[in-house]
């Protein structure tokens, strides 16, 4: 990716296992990506998985991306699945601080590291 790239956002999912998917972020999660975000995501949120989204090619996030994220947690949870973040860094892990909305979602490292969580039924 180029730094004219950057702002570019765009979004992929992977099946981990038959009971979570990953959906990797890449670029700016901002009011311009939101709806093709939603969009792309709005069949996971009714697939019954638990969902692990990963941060490390995020490289902005504002407030409509956010909420983006914890209306797609709170489907989630309307279904009886989970969603944990990883790979937060930058202004999202600052954001999470500050709002203290690291209380209302795991963050880890790596996806191994939520997956072994996830498996042992967080």
């Amino acid at each position: 990716m180029t730094p004219a790239d950057e702002d570019v956002f765009t979004t992929w999912t992977k099946d981990l296992d038959s009971a979570v998917v990953c959906i990797y972020l890449c670029g700016e999660l901002d009011a311009s990506g939101v709806p093709a975000f939603l969009t792309d995501t709005h069949g996971i949120t009714g697939s019954g998985k638990n969902v692990i989204v990963d941060a490390h090619l995020l490289s902005y996030i504002d407030s409509t991306g956010l909420g983006a994220l914890f209306s797609i947690k709170q489907a989630l949870a309307a279904k009886g699945c989970g969603m944990c973040l990883v790979g937060c860094h930058g202004l999202l892990s600052k954001i999470l601080d500050i709002t203290r909305l690291h209380t209302k979602v795991k963050c880890y490292e790596t996806v191994d590291d939520a997956m072994a969580e996830v498996t042992a039924g967080w």
